[in-house]
């Protein structure tokens, strides 16, 4: 019998497995997921809408706000609905070539998502550092450049490492250990060594998380050591801005460097991976944007004034529609 070669997919789909030692919790699993899907849902769209209504929230920081929020909706609805399938209906088939794009969906929406939160951390950096200069600095033009930049970039970062993985030989077996598309879950599948894919895939990784991680850490530093020696008001206006930028700094970070150096070291289970996983794509978009209209009182103001119109426009149709039918 002929072997495959290095082009021809023998397998035609794969086998999800989800979350393997929760399965008899499923139904709950499922609720509570979804619970946790849609206050993502809820939330980020939240702030798209007060941005777009409020022209107070017309500035730089709202601008790059609303980049982070219109990723986090694209990657959960990239993973979960087919890993709300899996969970409750068992519909565990993905194509061969719906699981790479899902696969790569994850990564250009990652990546993209580390280049806005330097773009944010600049942001703030140049609102603390050159507060008389910041609209001159960070000026329309810029906003769009930086943007779409990171867009681009985002989006061009995991093309050699798809291309890599894609034309690599499948020919079973096609069980896939994990909740989604894991890159290097997937990759291990293949009929052929990938050790030197995968510690190539690891390093580049570890590139597009620390290297964005260390460049905002350094901004911090610097933010810190400059308003060390402003007056007591100025330094508690400076780690206020800064404070909620950086917590969802840490966690997105550090969650990504767990999820990677867990599979290199391979001694923790796929369902901690997999909870791993959950936290970085699930928990950290519902922490965005909670952390940010918590402490941020713009946020807030136009929530309650728009929310609250909306709701007395509601009740007046209704009452009117009460009217018409009496």
């Amino acid at each position: 019998m002929r072997a495959p070669n290095e082009t021809e997919h023998v397998v035609q789909e794969f086998l999800l497995a989800g979350i393997p030692g929760l399965q008899a919790h499923q139904n709950l699993l499922f609720i509570a997921f979804l619970l946790v899907y849609l206050g993502v849902m809820v939330g980020n769209l939240l702030i798209l809408y007060l941005v777009f209504l409020d022209r107070r929230l017309h500035t730089p920081m709202y601008f790059f706000l609303c980049n982070l929020a219109f990723l986090d909706i694209l990657i959960t609805t990239t993973i979960f609905p087919k890993m709300f399938a899996v969970i409750l209906l068992e519909d565990r088939i993905i194509s061969f070539y719906g699981c790479f794009l899902q696969m790569y969906l994850i990564l250009a929406v990652g990546s993209t998502e580390n280049l806005i939160l330097i773009v944010m951390a600049y942001d703030r950096y140049v609102a603390i550092m050159k507060p008389l200069h910041y609209h001159l600095i960070i000026n329309g033009k810029l906003c769009v450049f930086l943007t779409v930049g990171a867009w681009v970039l985002g989006y061009l970062a995991p093309f050699v490492p798809l291309v890599d993985a894609i034309l690599l030989s499948y020919c079973g077996p096609n069980n896939i250990e994990y909740c989604y598309c894991d890159y290097p879950t997937v990759v291990s599948l293949a009929c052929a060594d990938v050790t030197n894919i995968i510690n190539t895939a690891f390093i580049f990784a570890m590139s597009v998380i620390n290297i964005p991680l260390v460049l905002i850490i350094v901004s911090y530093l610097k933010i810190i050591l400059n308003v060390y020696f402003m007056n007591p008001e100025d330094c508690r206006k400076a780690f206020s801005t800064c404070s909620t930028h950086l917590i969802v700094v840490l966690t997105y970070y550090f969650s990504l460097d767990l999820l990677y150096i867990t599979f290199m070291i391979g001694n923790i289970s796929a369902d901690n991976r997999i909870i791993i996983g959950v936290i970085i794509y699930l928990l950290t978009p519902l922490l965005n944007p909670i952390i940010y209209s918590l402490r941020n009182k713009q946020i807030k103001q136009a929530a309650k004034k728009y929310l609250d119109l909306s709701l007395r426009t509601n009740i007046f149709a209704i009452n009117s529609f009460r009217a018409d039918v009496d």
